[in-house]
């Protein structure tokens, strides 16, 4: 292309023989121009060395998102719970993650409508004509792993932009937003070691690092693999969340430190006469605003929906519909609230000689 004669819209719309407003929203993926004169503008403007300003694609991104088409005003959270229920509800996250949609998509111009997938007489064939109907083209699909999830292809997804929250499901893969949990473990395994501690367990659930694909149990093996022989311990993450069972593999091996979920183990510990943290220090991976005693990271759920919003109306404003050829992954990453469930034991500059996390 010769930078003295740049390649315009007009230009191509005279070689096109088509309107100059034609070739924009050909070049947009705009679904008013048919698919066939779409191809053949997108080739032409390839052929002819066509480069899109990024400051004026810029500028009408933001207008787009500024001032919604009557087409997108409204955008669709798609969960499978009432949300009556949803609000009430401090418990899990479900409600932080629509309170965090929400206020994202307002802050774009957006409105936010909620769909209870579990509804009576819904289902997935149901719920797509209702979207398409009410011109609803952006979704995000809340965690299903509640109740009833959305069955394969189901949900005619050629009409909508979308992401999922959490690795929802596996098939049919969408953009989606999620807690770096490997990310996460490593640094509050740092963290645990920089305040001083060797011997540092980890006690959960199964179903608790099945949720994190395994990244708590993938982190806790990559800093045994790095400690000391003796200060090695086998973690205790098991389907039988057993009291009994938990102060048993404690006793045996008297962790100064302890990674888990929720507050059970504190409880446990305390109520079998061991002083937390005085003795043995405990951290969460999953903090909660109702048991804020506990010591450890939240996992920052606002900031994935708002995240998950800015995905869609991205894809939005480049008129992308259906599933993604090539799925991307935007990792959150949490913050940490200090609790009152572990003791630092080094001074404040202290850096353990091990380093799980390091940048």
């Amino acid at each position: 292309m010769d930078p003295r004669h740049p390649i315009t819209l007009e230009t191509i719309a005279n070689a096109a023989n088509v309107g100059k407003s034609t070739v924009s929203l050909a070049l947009r993926n705009h679904p008013k121009i048919s698919e066939k004169t779409r191809t053949r503008v997108q080739q032409l403007a390839r052929d002819m060395g066509y480069r899109i300003n990024p400051l004026v694609s810029a500028h009408m991104a933001q207008i787009r998102g500024k001032v919604p088409q009557n087409a997108r005003q409204t955008l669709g959270f798609i969960a499978n719970r009432d949300l009556s229920e949803v609000e009430k509800d401090h418990l899990r996250p479900l409600r932080q993650y629509y309170y965090g949609a929400r206020d994202r998509a307002h802050a774009l111009g957006y409105h936010l409508d909620y769909y209870n997938l579990a509804g009576k007489g819904i289902n997935e064939h149901r719920l797509s004509n209702t979207l398409v109907e009410r011109e609803i083209h952006g979704i995000i699909i809340a965690p299903l792993s509640d109740g009833r999830g959305i069955e394969g292809s189901a949900l005619q997804w050629e009409h909508f932009a979308s992401v999922m929250i959490e690795h929802t499901f596996i098939d049919p893969r969408l953009h989606c937003v999620c807690l770096d949990e490997f990310s996460t473990i490593g640094r509050l395994l740092q963290r645990l070691l920089d305040y001083g501690f060797n011997r540092i367990g980890i006690a959960l659930h199964t179903r608790m690092d099945r949720h994190a694909n395994h990244f708590w149990l993938a982190g806790y093996q990559a800093y045994q693999a790095l400690a000391s022989p003796e200060d090695r311990i086998p973690h205790f993450i098991r389907p039988e969340w057993d009291e009994e069972k938990f102060l048993a593999w404690y006793r045996q091996h008297r962790p100064e430190a302890i990674i888990t979920c929720n507050d059970d183990i504190v409880a446990w510990l305390r109520r079998a006469g061991h002083q937390v943290p005085e003795e043995v220090s405990c951290t969460s991976l999953y903090w909660r605003e109702e048991r804020g005693h506990l010591s450890g990271f939240y996992q920052n759920h606002e900031i994935m929906a708002s995240n998950a919003v800015d995905l869609v109306v991205s894809q939005l404003n480049r008129n992308e519909r259906g599933l993604p050829h090539n799925h991307k992954t935007v990792m959150v990453q949490p913050d940490w609230r200090p609790g009152n469930t572990v003791i630092r034991r080094s001074s404040p500059d202290h850096q353990s000689h091990i380093r799980v996390w390091t940048r």
